[in-house]
């Protein structure tokens, strides 16, 4: 099964299309309105799972630039507004910004973090990775594992240390954004949207307050909570960005994350060899370089 954007909708269709997204890449209507708040960095809400999601698709392709779109009448996204604070630009909320995907985006400037997991079998031995970029040069890295867990547990770990890694370094003054790219849209979508919504409701997935819904638990609580609060206000106020990149599509930083992952693994894996599967409580190894 596959969803085609309507007529209507045409201009995110070609903005989709242009970017690798055309075919049965794309599944839903709400897939594609994912897809599409990743690439064009928009922020709006979207309805509960199973309604309607044209009007969201519409208010995005509203972000759409405007040379993606000559003639089809729909206007580009207000232009970031900038406030001067001791000479370095302050950013506004990053509402309805324009960006590039990992496909176009110049990754030889500025500040890139790349996370990564993997579990081989699932659940199973797993490793979790994270790789920093400078102006297109490595300057750090660090990967771990864990003998018994899963993939979402490791792509979650990979990303909670990459934050905290990008926290290290924006207590650098910098007017740059210091992007974070993960290939898991269960992470970006869950840091981006999900734990606001999560935390607005005690922490339960479903609404507590209704007489047809129980509290609803949240799978691997833990790490999605110290991902809260390791991100703090750092995506309201601009100063990291956390962006969906495609998976094994020859993207350096992406692959490099996905090699260090699975150095992670590996280890985990000799040091449950080594202890005859005798690990106590923790079994997280760690190397990093900086």
């Amino acid at each position: 099964m596959t969803y085609t954007l309507p007529e209507s909708l045409a201009a995110l269709r070609k903005y989709l299309k242009s970017h690798g997204f055309e075919g049965d890449s794309i599944k839903t209507s709400r897939q594609a309105a994912f897809v599409a708040q990743q690439l064009l960095n928009t922020r709006v809400k979207f309805p509960r799972k199973g309604e309607d999601m044209t009007l969201v698709l519409m208010k995005i392709q509203k972000a759409v630039p405007a040379r993606k779109n000559a003639g089809a009448g729909v206007h580009p996204a207000p232009a970031e507004e900038h406030a001067s604070r001791e000479g370095k630009p302050v950013r506004a909320k990053r509402k309805h910004r324009p960006h590039q995907n990992s496909v176009q985006c110049d990754f030889s400037r500025g500040v890139h973090i790349f996370s990564d997991g993997c579990c081989e079998p699932n659940p199973g031995a797993g490793g979790w990775a994270w790789v920093t970029y400078i102006d297109g040069v490595e300057v750090s890295f660090a990967h771990g594992g864990d003998a018994e867990t899963t993939n979402n547990q490791m792509e979650l770990t990979g990303l909670l240390n990459a934050i905290e890694k990008a926290r290290r370094l924006d207590m650098v003054p910098t007017p740059e954004t210091i992007t974070i790219w993960c290939d898991s849209q269960y992470c970006v979508e869950g840091a981006n949207v999900w734990v606001q919504s999560w935390k607005d409701r005690g922490w339960n997935k479903k609404k507590l307050n209704s007489p047809n819904r129980a509290g609803g638990e949240i799978k691997n609580l833990g790490l999605w909570q110290a991902i809260d609060e390791a991100l703090g206000d750092s995506l309201i106020t601009g100063s990291l960005a956390i962006k969906w990149v495609k998976g094994h599509a020859g993207i350096l930083g992406n692959e490099r994350a996905d090699e260090l992952a699975e150095i992670g693994r590996q280890g985990a894996l000799e040091f449950k060899a080594i202890t005859s599967g005798n690990l106590g409580e923790s079994t997280d190894l760690l190397a990093e370089a900086t």
